[in-house]
């Protein structure tokens, strides 16, 4: 339908304040406040993350730091503590934690194992370091003759700092009875000098961990339970440990790196293939489907009266009719009438969603042109993957300062026992940590959509310049020139809508955190209320982020600020519901499906290369790698297809918008997809003409060209040949 006198007024007044997708000149920058208060925020991160670099030492936790701030296996004669004489000590032959309290370090159910000795918190229980996990359990650990024993054997002392040298060099003899204290009820906690129990230890993230009995055969029972599945999985032989297996795994990786190779170069090719046939594959998917379900539509409602039928025949010649059977048939009957209803409007939908789906079909082929003629851009979702693993890779090595930026507290530990009283030194939270994490945790949201975002917008930036002009061969460079357009004009518009959606998630994150805490809460309302909220947040951000890729879209074509661009292209969707529905929910299962097919084909190729290969133990675990390779290639690439047709959808529906076909308004867009176009027969004749004219048009600017060229060659300029000589005038 072609627009009203108003309507081409308006769309008049749109194309020429349109800057377009190929004019540089007139876009300017978008959203710069927003990338002002976005480069305040990382530079607040710098901030933070010095801070945490000075106040903060990752070492805390990763070998941990016994009761008087000392980490282990480190010099730490930096940090002394006047406070605290235990401090400052050099730990470099003393790697590993041990705690006094087994209750911080064993599972609950199998507490029942150790004396209940009224266990204290971690603040109140003793930590030490050693050279060595205890090498094996000491029970009646109050008689002094058990630590002397260990400590003659292995040359370590488990207990308390300098306390049983100080009391060997004290001449002490330790008799068999001898406790640490005559009160022995006051050495029945973990205050020390000695821990009341001492459990076999291995170290585990260079922690002592007790590992009894129970506990063993509770891991042994997951461990072998886990093997089971991976024996199943990959058709190995179920009498193999851990170690053969990964031994055998190893083996079979190494004698068929060349056919992985392969299989993942094939998988790269295959998914080239599938993206270039996919329309044609979508279409006879599509369109299969829907005439079995047309066909089905007409079969069904006639088998449901046909069931009637004969059953009402057959009561109709029954002697004895009973009640339960006028029920049947009527109930057949219902279900007929139930069967023709929902046919008959099936049916009605499927021939109404003909040319749409059609247009869809239409957009698949077109994308896969593109992306044909843009090879390089299946690749920038490699790039884009490595820049997330370096932006989450940094903000997890600034988080483990922060953790442990905090400031030393020194507590006293009263205790009867000799050597008395005693200072000890922890690292708490400063009153600003707290504050700092949700700082930190937003910065790691909004960074991550920010480089999502600019991806988006960078190759809707390149598939709009392929749309928009008609000789498509005369574009030089469009990825680039999609990344240049961002990086000058429309980096504020990234961060205005990855800030939305980061708000978002911060949100949820919040509300899972609330959830925890109230999970033993016997307030069924407040549980049921925050899984509400939990389930129409993630609905609110699954919306907002179809929208954003839009108004990336939209943006990337007219150069228009974000809130411009969601307006506009908010109108465009809703003039085109129905397509949109189509596209994204067809579309979506098309694409799944093509990314099946890479998977499948590539593990058919394995399965073929190496179900013969002799020198292979289990030929599944190099078909898995090369298979778990494959679903990583076919998201990447697929992933940049998807974005091609939502941007040609959306440059589609605007041509179709401010266009009509008509001389001097003709249409950007293939003749393929002129198809779906009211007075696509006239359109094309109109493109046609155009073209020509376009042709002519240059080459009569070349030949002018060459002309000016050749006459410069002639002809050369006077002015440059005429000497002042000439003119000089000469006396008699």
């Amino acid at each position: 339908m072609r627009p009203t006198y108003e309507e081409s007024a308006v769309l008049e007044k749109e194309k020429q304040d349109d800057v377009g997708p190929l004019k540089d000149n007139g876009r300017s920058c978008t959203d710069a406040i927003c990338l002002l208060i976005y480069a305040a925020f990382i530079a607040g991160m710098g901030i933070l993350a010095v801070y945490a670099l000075i106040w903060g030492n990752p070492y805390r936790i990763i070998n941990g730091y016994d009761s008087w701030g000392n980490i282990c296996g480190k010099d730490n004669a930096g940090s002394k503590n006047e406070n605290v004489s235990k401090s400052g000590r050099d730990m470099t032959d003393l790697p590993y934690l041990m705690y006094f309290d087994p209750f911080l370090m064993i599972p609950a159910g199998y507490a029942s194992e150790i004396i209940d000795t009224g266990s204290e918190n971690k603040e109140m229980g003793l930590m030490i370091c050693v050279k060595e996990c205890p090498k094996s359990t000491i029970a009646m650990a109050t008689r002094m003759n058990k630590y002397k024993e260990y400590y003659d054997n292995n040359n370590q002392s488990l207990c308390e700092y300098d306390f049983l040298e100080d009391q060997i060099a004290n001449g002490e003899t330790f008799p068999i009875h001898s406790s640490i204290s005559d009160d022995s009820n006051n050495i029945q906690n973990a205050r020390g000098p000695c821990p009341s129990f001492v459990f076999q230890s291995d170290p585990v993230m260079n922690r002592c961990i007790p590992l009894t009995d129970l506990a063993v055969a509770g891991a042994s029972a997951q461990i072998n339970d886990t093997l089971s599945l991976l024996h199943d999985f990959f058709g190995t032989n179920s009498s193999l440990d851990v170690s053969q297996l990964v031994e055998y795994a190893i083996s079979d990786v190494s004698n068929s790196y060349w056919e992985i190779i392969i299989m993942c170069a094939a998988s790269m090719v295959i998914s080239f293939i599938i993206i270039l046939v996919l329309g044609y594959l979508a279409q006879i998917m599509i369109y299969t489907i829907g005439i079995v379900c047309f066909v089905a539509c007409f079969v069904a409602p006639i088998y449901f009266w046909y069931t009637w039928y004969k059953a009402k025949v057959a009561y109709d010649d029954l002697v004895e009719q009973h009640a339960s059977d006028k029920e049947n048939v009527t109930t057949l009957m219902y279900y007929a009438i139930i069967a023709t209803v929902v046919c008959a409007i099936v049916a009605l939908i499927i021939l109404f969603l003909r040319s749409r789906v059609g247009l869809m079909i239409a957009l698949f082929k077109e994308a896969g042109k593109m992306v044909i003629t843009m090879f390089p851009i299946l690749f920038t979702p490699i790039l884009l993957a490595f820049c997330i693993i370096a932006w989450y890779a940094l903000w997890v090595f600034v988080s483990a300062f922060i953790y442990t930026a905090g400031e030393e507290s020194v507590y006293q530990l009263n205790r009867t026992t000799d050597p008395g009283n005693l200072n000890t030194m922890l690292y708490e939270d400063r009153e600003y940590t707290e504050y700092a994490w949700l700082y930190h945790l937003f910065g790691l949201y909004w960074g991550t959509e920010f480089l999502l975002a600019f991806h988006e917008m960078a190759l809707a930036g390149a598939f709009v310049q392929l749309y928009w002009t008609r000789d498509r061969s005369s574009i030089k460079s469009p990825v680039l020139r999609g990344v240049w357009w961002v990086v000058r004009y429309h980096l504020g518009t990234v961060a205005f809508g990855a800030c939305i959606i980061a708000i978002i998630q911060m949100i949820r994150t919040i509300l899972s955190y609330i959830q925890k805490k109230c999970k033993d809460s016997n307030n069924q309302f407040i549980k049921y209320l925050l899984m509400s909220l939990q389930c129409l947040m993630w609905c609110f951000e699954k919306v907002l982020k179809f929208i954003n890729r839009n108004v990336y879209i939209y943006t990337a074509f007219k150069g228009c600020n974000f809130c411009a661009s969601a307006k506009r292209v908010w109108g465009l969707l809703m003039d085109n519901l129905v397509r949109v529905a189509i596209i994204n929910r067809v579309g979506s299962f098309v694409l799944f499906m093509g990314k099946f097919l890479v998977v499948i084909i590539t593990v058919m190729l394995g399965y073929v290369m190496m179900e013969r290969d002799e020198s292979l133990n289990y030929w599944a675990i190099p078909v898995f790698i090369a298979g778990v390779f494959s679903v990583a290639v076919a998201y990447c690439f697929f992933s940049v297809y998807e974005i091609g047709i939502d941007t040609i959808f959306i440059c589609f529906a605007e041509d179709s918008r401010i266009n009509d076909g008509s001389p001097g308004r003709e249409y950007f867009m293939s003749e393929n997809l002129m198809n779906w176009v009211e007075n696509s027969s006239e359109a094309k004749r109109n493109l046609h003409k155009a073209k020509k004219q376009e042709k002519r048009a240059k080459k009569e600017a070349d030949k002018a060209t060459k002309a000016g060229k050749r006459n410069e060659g002639l002809y050369p300029n006077l002015e440059d040949t005429i000497s002042e000589e000439m003119f000089t005038v000469i006396p008699q």
